[in-house]
């Protein structure tokens, strides 16, 4: 699915959000999310090459769909490979969410499944409150704050009390040629009224070409005061041109584990990450709650 919204353009950068009471500002790079961060999950369970092999009657559907699309594999070319599918990852996170119902599902990821499936069409199924359901995709490795800005338009659209955001990343690719040295892993966000670990804003700016990609980062937090993290396309390694990706590394998940352990009333973060390919740059802060919960 492709997901659209109203992004924002690098030569029109949101104000800094003002804090009524203070008249200071808060360093977010947008409005607040309604819904607060309340858990972050990260590999549920070991369940790496849990789906098994593909079984003859897959690996001979896949091979005719190589085939199909000019790539010489045959059947027994994905006989041999163990896998973990989308859904793989996904099973074991039911059993710590179901505790309450959730109210929707945004599902993002930067690399494709191991195999045609259906993770969030599950999730609905295994979930209690009958969650409507989102997949974000196609946006490399800003779809994670594309789905923050879906599952954010929601919550301020309808009385949505509880929403998990499930990150993935896919290590087994169905394609010819060298393969991406990617990781598999999942880390789900579970944001809610209630949540205690923060407030969260997102901002996607559109339309950055790599030699702007840092300074439009430091235009937009130039307020912010706290910790920062970039992914790999921002870091001083590589510069915003770059598309290097580092062995074992985890596109989808891997900026989104340093939330893993973050406590109550911890400090502002910021992560960023930018897509070359797209011209895309998303920006989320997290940030200590102010006030009540919104309602």
């Amino acid at each position: 699915m492709y997901v659209t919204g109203d992004h924002a353009r690098p030569d029109a950068h949101r104000p800094a959000v003002v804090d009524a009471g203070t008249g200071r500002s808060t360093g977010r790079v947008g409005p607040t999310t309604p819904l607060r961060l309340a858990r972050v999950i990260a590999d549920p369970a070991d369940t790496t090459g849990s789906g098994g092999r593909y079984t003859p009657a897959l690996a001979r559907y896949l091979a005719d769909l190589a085939r199909l699309h000019g790539m010489r594999r045959g059947p027994d070319d994905f006989a041999g490979v163990a896998r973990t599918t989308f859904t793989d990852l996904v099973r074991p996170l039911v059993a710590e969410v179901a505790d309450a119902p959730v109210d929707l599902i945004v599902l993002a990821h930067v690399t494709p499944d191991a195999e045609p499936g259906w993770p969030a069409s599950f999730l609905t199924g295994a979930l209690p409150g009958e969650p409507l359901a989102f997949a974000v995709a196609d946006q490399g490795v800003v779809a994670p704050f594309t789905a923050l800005r879906v599952a954010a338009a929601y919550a301020r659209a309808d009385r949505i009390e509880r929403v998990l955001v499930v990150l993935l990343d896919q290590g087994t690719f169905l394609t010819a040629g060298p393969l991406p040295e990617v990781g598999v892993g999942l880390v789900a966000l579970v944001l809610a009224r209630d949540g205690t670990l923060g407030e969260l804003s997102t901002q996607v700016v559109t339309g950055v070409t790599p030699p702007q990609a840092r300074s439009v980062l430091a235009s937009s937090l130039a307020d912010f005061a706290g910790t920062s993290a970039t992914g790999a396309a921002l870091s001083p390694a590589t510069g915003p041109q770059g598309t290097a990706r580092h062995p074992g590394e985890l596109p989808a998940t891997g900026l989104w584990r340093g939330l893993t352990g973050r406590a109550a009333g911890a400090g502002p973060l910021a992560l960023a990450d930018y897509e070359p390919a797209a011209r895309c740059l998303g920006i989320c802060v997290v940030a200590p709650p102010v006030g009540e919960p919104a309602s």
